[in-house]
């Protein structure tokens, strides 16, 4: 069956003048299997927009939410504010997906690698293509895998799509990427729901690799989905669905080395 993968980031790619405040780049990328997407993830996700602004054209968009900026600060009430996390945390746990990200912890990537330190959303594409093409090898497809990203402008859409034909055409070091057959950037305002998921999935990562024991319960929601070793591995998700470079800390290893006993 045919998957398609919807990317995000959360923070800047800028390894000149790196905000202390946060100093990690995080791309997030969702996959659905193609058809349950279109059947059933736009459907869920324009219902909930009804419920809450009666029309579907809002984009959901993780920093004006948690700002409470625009079409959100309705959220300035504590009540509405809690029954709309109550219904946001309910709608992506309903919705069935992987999650494949990599966090690119930007000061120890510069100090390692110096002048030779790679672009961290270049970097992070190639990380998540490996390891797309490797989740539909183990599932056993042989249908295409499409990709999408939000559009950042010219110059970077550039970028990022000859980086992309690149990895399309020599593979990584360690996996060919002939299954991953097309690759297409769109505007925020198109109002894509996978792209949009993609981008409510991202800062919660990247917050909770900055600050893990820092409470997180957004970042609890998306836990489970976050692709995993096969239990004769391990179950871990570092290095699977969660790519942290340089270095995993510690901390890192502690909170995110192997899946929780009750999930599948």
């Amino acid at each position: 069956m045919p998957f398609v993968l919807f990317m995000d980031e959360s923070g800047d790619h800028n390894l000149v003048g790196i905000d202390r405040n946060f100093p990690i780049f995080c791309l997030a990328g969702c996959v659905f299997e193609r058809e349950y997407y279109k059947e059933i993830v736009r459907q869920k996700v324009d219902e909930f927009k009804l419920r809450f602004w009666g029309c579907t054209d809002v984009i959901l968009v993780s920093r004006k939410i948690r700002k409470h900026q625009e079409n959100f600060s309705f959220l300035d009430d504590e009540q509405k504010r809690a029954e709309f996390y109550e219904a946001i945390n309910a709608l992506i746990s309903s919705l069935s997906f992987t999650i494949i990200t990599v966090v690119i912890l930007k000061q120890s990537h510069l100090d390692q690698y110096g002048s030779s330190a790679l672009n961290p959303y270049s970097l992070s594409l190639e990380f998540i293509m490996e390891r797309y093409s490797m989740l539909m090898t183990s599932k056993g497809s042989q249908e295409e895998g499409y990709m999408m990203a939000e559009s950042r402008g010219k110059n970077e859409d550039d970028l990022l799509k000859e980086v992309y034909q690149q990895l399309r055409t020599n593979g990584t070091r360690y996996q060919r990427l002939a299954n991953i057959t097309s690759f297409w950037m769109e505007k925020k305002e198109t109002n894509i729901a996978g792209l949009q998921v993609a981008d409510l999935a991202a800062y919660p990562i990247a917050a909770k690799i900055f600050r893990p024991m820092q409470e997180n319960k957004a970042f609890e929601v998306l836990f489970p989905k976050i692709y995993a070793a096969p239990k004769r591995k391990g179950g871990s998700i570092l290095g699977y669905g969660l790519k942290i470079f340089p270095q995993p800390t510690f901390e890192h290893y502690g909170l995110f080395g192997n899946k929780k006993e009750s999930e599948p």
